[in-house]
């Protein structure tokens, strides 16, 4: 019997020990006053499953554990990072949430004091979606690019007309994605 808990303690510490790593992602400070605008952009990847791609509306809010809050009621204007070998576009702009691929959107809003820990997608319309992973990047102002947040891992279909996606800062939900309902 000794045995058989050996393994799960080992588990068990190796699980404490990742959320105190994950914890401690959240005690970055940022300069500058949340009264500021800040720069973001917003790394998206759609999964290589079948019908994983959309043409429909997709919204995104994120947020620090101070509070600080930015909605971007419509995602456009990507610029492709990455494209499946083969890929081509198919005339006029690239629309982005395309197949395999990664797409980068810009968004701004007011300064986060610490990393963004709260990440929520809202797709408006009937497509199937599926993104994998998506990530939050703060624009410095010599124009690097730096992330400020978890990567947040979807990985399922999102639903339709609903903010969906992963509260790290005030998590009760555990790390699956889930439902929340918003005022605004």
């Amino acid at each position: 019997m000794r045995r058989t808990s050996s393994p799960i303690l080992f588990i068990v510490a190796i699980t404490i020990s990742s959320l105190g790593i994950l914890n401690q992602a959240t005690n970055v400070t940022f300069q500058g006053s949340s009264s500021k605008n800040c720069s973001y952009s917003i790394e998206i990847e759609t999964t290589c499953a079948p019908s994983a791609e959309t043409k429909d509306h997709i919204s995104v809010r994120f947020s620090d554990s101070a509070g600080n809050l930015i909605i971007v009621k419509h995602l456009k204007n990507p610029k492709l990072l990455y494209a499946p070998k083969g890929f081509k576009k198919q005339g006029g702009a690239y629309g982005g949430f395309e197949r395999c691929a990664i797409d980068l959107f810009e968004a701004s809003g007011t300064c986060m004091k610490q990393s963004v820990c709260s990440l929520y997608l809202k797709k408006v319309g009937t497509d199937d979606w599926r993104p994998g992973w998506v990530k939050v990047l703060h624009q410095e102002s010599s124009g690097a690019l730096v992330p400020v947040s978890y990567v947040f891992y979807f990985r399922t279909f999102v639903p339709e007309n609903v903010w969906y996606g992963l509260d790290y800062c005030h998590s009760k939900e555990g790390f699956m994605p889930h439902f929340a309902t918003f005022e605004t």
